[in-house]
């Protein structure tokens, strides 16, 4: 896939995570979250840029996940030492999860396309693929995207805490009761 359909892609996994933290009350954490999320989710392909890496080699295999979410973590790892212990397993279990889970995003996103992903390289050369669309498919692409954009939306609405709010007739009738006293 190209860019749209990894960010959608990424998009569309996290929501779930976003939800959950957004029920929780941990509004700012779910969109740091979800931003670093989408930052990562395209490192995979850098190898693209590094002659020596082969395309959809070893950065895209659960190796190269495993491994971003074990940076993610050691680049946190200063932060938490201030912590109390629990915040610290969570701050770091959290940390972990971003790095490994746009990895994951990516890998999904390209399974999707004939080419596929060798997940387990080099242990085992197996290629998974779905073979549905080609990687360069903008409709596809953008379909994805849409699909992830429209998750996070869903899962913005119904995960962010509302407070309840007066109905239309209460507030009405408060203003107006408001104003026949000031006029008394």
């Amino acid at each position: 896939m190209f860019a749209p359909g990894h960010y959608g892609m990424a998009l569309l996994l996290y929501a779930v995570a976003g939800y959950a933290l957004l029920r929780r009350g941990y509004t700012r954490d779910a969109v740091f979250g979800g931003a670093i999320v989408l930052v990562y989710t395209r490192l995979p392909d850098l190898d693209t840029e590094l002659d020596f890496v082969v395309h959809r080699g070893v950065t895209h295999t659960a190796w190269f996940a495993l491994a971003a979410g074990l940076v993610c973590l050691f680049v946190v790892t200063n932060d938490l030492r201030r912590l109390p212990r629990r915040d610290a397993v969570r701050g770091g279990a959290w940390a972990f999860f971003l790095g490994s889970s746009s990895m994951v995003a990516h890998l999904l996103a390209d399974v999707l396309t004939p080419w596929g992903v060798m997940p387990l390289y080099p242990a085992t050369p197996a290629l998974y693929t779905l073979d549905l669309v080609y990687a360069g498919n903008d409709a596809a692409n953008y379909a994805l995207f849409a699909a992830g954009a429209l998750a996070v939306g869903v899962a913005w609405t119904a995960g962010r805490p509302t407070r309840p709010g007066r109905s239309l007739p209460v507030r009405a009738y408060r203003r107006l009761r408001g104003r026949e006293q000031a006029t008394e």
